[in-house]
């Protein structure tokens, strides 16, 4: 017989949480946030989503000190942004993948999403923080790729260069990389494209098929709803990361 781990719900435990609704805690940033409310938003699950009201305050009683963090019933507090979007995945296939294939495809654009994002904390400036790297430095990270760099130094034509390259892989057309196109890796991936976008606007121009991608999904009612009003938060995420002045 298989035997379960304690670190996750039994069947019955599953079917009886799934009516209770998950909350999800952010601050009103477009930053870790937007992606998994997005996919909360997609897979059907309830939710809630709710702001800090006192950061300092809640900070130590948060798994890694950290936001976001899901209230998950049954289980309690999670942290880490992936660890919740597989969540979402495991809790509804399609939003894993609807083959094996999908799935594979939808954990590298979560991660190849996460590495840009890591990229941007490293190198772009935010509302609240100004000139975090030289001008020399800013202009390589949005200027023409080098591909003879190290990956930790890439930027971001060259990251667009290589999801370019993916999509056309992936072979599935429409502006989608899985057959359904809103896995979590999409979701992630969409995320980081706007704050891309938030950033300069034509950043996609010279990407057909990452720019097909960005469109479909940006169209869609639901993440239309998280960008107009937040979908389950009070309201919409602000921009976090913005041009070098």
């Amino acid at each position: 017989a298989i035997r379960r781990s304690n670190c996750y719900p039994s069947p019955r435990q599953q079917v009886e949480g799934a009516a209770m609704a998950v909350k999800f805690t952010y601050f009103p940033l477009f930053a870790k946030g937007p992606a998994v409310a997005v996919a909360l938003q997609k897979s059907g699950l309830e939710w809630e989503g709710a702001f800090p009201e006192d950061w300092k305050a809640m900070k130590a009683s948060t798994p890694w000190r950290e936001l976001p963090i899901m209230e998950v019933p049954g289980v309690g507090i999670i942290g880490h942004e992936l660890a919740m979007l597989n969540y979402i995945a495991s809790k509804v296939p399609k939003m894993a993948g609807e083959s094996e294939k999908d799935f594979l495809v939808s954990q590298q654009l979560m991660h190849e999403a996460e590495d840009i994002y890591k990229s941007l904390v490293a190198k772009q400036d935010t509302f609240m923080a100004k000139d975090r790297v030289s001008q020399e430095v800013y202009d390589k990270f949005w200027g023409e790729p080098d591909v003879t760099i190290h990956n930790r130094e890439f930027g971001i034509v060259l990251y667009l260069g290589l999801l370019e390259e993916f999509y056309a892989k992936c072979g599935v057309g429409g502006g989608k990389f899985t057959s359904n196109g809103s896995t979590v890796g999409e979701c992630k991936l969409w995320a980081i494209l706007h704050m891309l976008k938030m950033i300069k606007d034509d950043v996609l121009a010279t990407f057909p098929g990452v720019l097909a991608f960005y469109s479909r999904f940006t169209s869609e009612p639901e993440t239309q709803a998280i960008l107009t009003n937040g979908g389950k938060f009070p309201s919409a995420f602000k921009q976090y990361f913005v041009a070098k002045e």
